[in-house]
């Protein structure tokens, strides 16, 4: 709206002939260069607003965006809340077999070798090791000096070669190898090999000084393996005799395994005096050896002409060997032997020289297949159906279906097809759960026609597999058990190594939610 001092100004503009047209012009120009200073300044710093449309889609997906995480954090919760925390195993493959303890008798290839002179015996071999012929054995010292000079003997006598260093580092390094913390009795046999060393070290060192000195007065006889003879027998280098040496398996009889039967084990020290024709050493000469012991007629007949697996309850080592079976032909104190087990091994012979009876056990009946404890195995009852109603087997995905009768408003009977989870076929018939039929339902077949009433139920083995996070019974075949676990069929389960099992059945249901 214009005012009056406008038109005032006009018409005194007129008649003072000033022009006024151009003034509207000027101030569009004006108007153009502010608008384009208000564009500039609006792109620089001001806001720029989305459309409307815009706005309502980005919320719409905000919200929808955070329903679902109040949805996932709820469903999460839930399942928190109505699950249990389950101890599971993870299935293996493995074996089981049945452990019986009995003693047994070592018999070997041993030859005795007797003293041929009078004195101080030394020997200079380590027990257990392989002599051939040109090794020193022992020496007999008629005069006495070897002993005289051990027991005088000053720091320099201890003085090592290389060639000592390195046996002694090698039975260190053997020794840390096979160490086992639970059988602390190694220590005394490491404590043992290191005495006969350095003993043997000692007698060598000795005898070598007096070989140098040429003393007078001295009487010391070397004697070599097999009395180096090069056509002679070599082996391993034993210390101690028992009056066992010459018996042979046709010898054996069931007198040898009374248990009030004496045994003695004779042992020749270092140092110690002989005559002429004492026992010197024995050769164990072959790597063949026979663990011989009592076995009842039952298993006598399972392992006749096969191969036995035997655990050594001393070092814990198992062998395998070849069996045969002899009758207890001699009577003894007990009467009950009525076989004696032959088992022929062709390894470890050294690792037993010390010994003449043994204590080990056998395995029988030995399984494998895939490995569980027993508290993972349970019992449950499943519903059969026959395979005549029953119809659209699928064996990927275990199921079956029945067609159960429905009755409409208007009264009208109808069908309805049902799935069913199938637990095992056998004989011709399904085994079903109870969650979707019952017992003494009527179910009908494929033809609507043909129809069985559930009336029988049978049970199965299985285990709850939970790889999913909840409790799936799978049937299991049992092959074999002892009192802590299970070997199952790998060919009939329905479970796989590495899948995961309740550790505890007891404590499981049927589709309930697990976490570890």
């Amino acid at each position: 709206m214009q005012s009056r001092f406008d038109f005032n100004n006009e018409g005194n503009n007129k008649r003072r002939g000033i022009k006024t047209e151009n003034q509207p012009k000027e101030n569009a120009s004006k108007a153009k260069s502010s608008k384009k200073n208000d564009d500039s300044s609006s792109k620089k710093g001001s806001l720029i607003f989305l459309p409307k449309r815009n706005i309502i889609s980005f919320r719409i997906i905000f919200y929808a965006f955070i329903v679902l995480i109040a949805a996932y954090l709820f469903y999460s919760g839930y399942k928190y809340v109505n699950s249990k925390n389950i101890s599971t195993y993870q299935v293996k493959e493995g074996a089981l077999s049945e452990q019986n303890s009995y003693t047994g008798l070592i018999l070997r290839e041993e030859e005795i070798y007797y003293a041929k002179s009078s004195g101080y015996y030394n020997f200079y071999l380590k027990e257990g090791e392989k002599a051939s012929h040109n090794d020193l054995v022992y020496s007999i010292d008629g005069s006495g000096k070897i002993k005289e000079m051990m027991t005088n003997q000053t720091g320099d006598a201890s003085t090592l070669s290389q060639d000592d260093l390195v046996e002694i580092k090698s039975e260190i390094v053997k020794f840390s190898k096979e160490y086992n913390h639970s059988d602390f009795v190694d220590v005394y046999d490491f404590k043992d090999d290191l005495d006969s060393i350095s003993l043997k070290m000692s007698n060598l060192y000795i005898l070598n000084k007096i070989s140098s000195m040429s003393l007078n007065g001295t009487n010391v006889n070397k004697y070599y393996c097999a009395d180096g003879a090069e056509n002679a027998k070599t082996g391993y280098v034993v210390y101690y005799y028992d009056d066992y040496e010459d018996v042979k398996l046709e010898d054996i009889n069931s007198a040898y395994f009374d248990k009030d039967r004496e045994y003695t084990k004779h042992m020749i020290a270092n140092n110690e005096i002989v005559e002429e024709g004492d026992f010197a050493y024995k050769l164990v000469t072959s790597n063949t050896w026979q663990l011989v012991f009592p076995i009842e007629e039952e298993k006598a007949k399972e392992f006749d002409g096969k191969e036995m697996k035997v655990k050594f309850l001393k070092n814990q080592e198992t062998l395998k060997g070849k069996v045969k079976i002899i009758d207890a032909i001699a009577p003894g104190k007990n009467t009950s032997i009525e076989k004696i087990c032959v088992v022929t091994f062709n390894v470890s012979v050294a690792d037993y020289l010390n010994n003449r009876f043994i204590d080990f056990e056998i395995f029988m009946n030995e399984n494998s297949g895939y490995k569980i404890p027993k508290s993972s195995v349970v019992e449950k009852e499943f519903l059969l159906i026959p395979d005549t109603v029953a119809f659209d087997f699928n064996d990927t995905t275990n199921t079956v279906c029945v067609k159960l009768d429905k009755y409409l408003e208007d009264g009208t009977k109808t069908f309805v097809t049902t799935e069913l989870n199938v637990y095992r076929t056998d004989g011709g018939e399904y085994y079903v759960d109870g969650s979707v039929v019952k017992l003494n339902n009527t179910v009908y077949g494929a033809d609507e026609v043909t129809s069985y009433t559930i009336n029988r139920t049978a049970t199965l083995l299985g285990v709850y597999k939970i790889n999913q996070g909840y409790a799936d019974f799978k049937n299991i075949k049992k092959l074999y058990e002892n009192e802590e676990y299970i070997i199952i069929d790998p060919q009939y389960t329905m479970i796989k190594p590495y899948d995961y099992i309740a550790l505890d059945a007891s404590k499981v249901k049927d589709n309930e939610y697990i976490y570890e």
